[in-house]
């Protein structure tokens, strides 16, 4: 049987919604869980040997394996969505944004260091972060015109006088 049109049922409850999966200090604790199973996770790069007698030879290079945001969610089974919202600061989510924040600022330094020291390709990881080498080569800093999407020319007939 359904509700009777016009209840207040919804009224009666203590609260609405359901519960986060984590606490704040919970969501910290499992972003330390996992900083430390990615610092042990090592991919194999292939690199050729350069030089000696095995010059052209394909070696595994063990590597360390890059954090992120989506591998965190992955790890933490939480969709990245709710990330977002927890990092969002406003509809309850307030107790979450500094949390949120340094986990962020761990996972990109990580990614800004591997990619500067080159253990991780820094283009990829340029574009990840958002940084890009602007250069203006065009307009010299001024504000750049668009040329007029159309042009109207009126033909006129002349006078026969």
């Amino acid at each position: 049987m359904a509700a009777p049109i016009g209840n207040n049922y919804w009224q009666f409850r203590n609260k609405h919604g359901r519960d986060f999966k984590y606490t704040p200090e919970a969501f910290w604790d499992e972003a330390v869980k996992y900083f430390d199973w990615i610092s042990e996770r090592v991919w194999n790069k292939k690199e050729a040997i350069k030089s000696g007698d095995l010059a052209g030879t394909i070696m595994d290079v063990p590597t360390s394996t890059p954090m992120s945001i989506e591998s965190f969610c992955l790890f933490a089974d939480i969709d990245r969505k709710t990330f977002d919202n927890y990092e969002s600061n406003s509809n309850g989510y307030e107790d979450f944004f500094h949390i949120t924040t340094r986990i962020r600022g761990v996972i990109e330094s990580q990614q800004f260091e591997g990619a500067t020291v080159g253990a991780y390709n820094p283009n990829i990881i340029a574009r990840k972060l958002g940084l890009k080498d602007q250069t203006d080569i065009t307009s010299g800093g001024d504000k750049i015109q668009s040329a007029p999407s159309a042009i109207r020319i009126d033909i006129v007939k002349p006078n026969e006088d």
